[in-house]
């Protein structure tokens, strides 16, 4: 009964390979839009299906790298106009100094207070 017990073996073998086959079958039609109830339809659908989300993957990664190249293009651009303000921004600063140092020189402060020359002066080393 050795050649039994052979066969009853191969036959539970191959009922658990169907099993999961039929398994598998079953998850792609439940993932897989419009799906027939035949298995050969639904694998043909799920290789069709898969094959149109890697070329949606792709079309995706090339827009999602064309829209980063941009972003950084941008964030660079607005960091070098922000430098670009800051450097205006201490040229300016600098210049007003220069001319309240000149009108000091000039003496176009006076008459205006010891206070007010106190502020001018703070402000001056404050810069």
């Amino acid at each position: 009964d050795w050649s039994r017990t052979r066969k009853d073996n191969h036959k539970e073998v191959e009922r658990r390979r169907r099993e999961t086959i039929n398994d598998g079958i079953n998850e792609l039609k439940s993932i897989v839009p419009n799906c027939d109830k035949n298995k050969g339809s639904i694998l043909k659908q799920a290789v069709k299906y898969i094959s149109e989300l890697k070329e949606a993957e792709a079309r995706n990664i090339e827009r999602w790298t064309l829209e980063k190249l941009l972003s950084d293009q941008q964030i660079k651009s607005v960091k070098e106009e922000g430098e670009a303000w800051r450097r205006e921004c201490e040229r300016l600063k600098e210049r007003v100094r220069e001319l309240v140092v000149k009108r000091e020189v000039l003496g176009v402060w006076e008459g205006r207070g010891r206070g007010r020359q106190r502020e001018r002066r703070e402000w001056m080393l404050r810069g």
